[in-house]
């Protein structure tokens, strides 16, 4: 993702997953997101918070 000033976002096979370690909470992403799927972790929906264990293992992709 372009807008990533520190680089984030890491691709996986099928999905784009953010390594929480390494974000930095700006949110340029927000509005670039095409599904609306970003939120803070803070605000993560409950039918969506499984994606925060998935985002941590960002930093086992290249």
């Amino acid at each position: 993702v372009d807008v990533c000033p520190v680089e984030a976002f890491h691709e996986a096979p099928d999905r784009l997953l953010i390594n929480p370690d390494t974000c930095i909470d700006c949110d340029a992403c927000v509005p670039e997101c095409p599904v609306e799927a970003i939120y803070s972790e803070d605000n993560v929906p409950d039918d969506q918070q499984e994606w925060i264990d998935l985002n941590k293992e960002a930093e086992n992709h290249p």
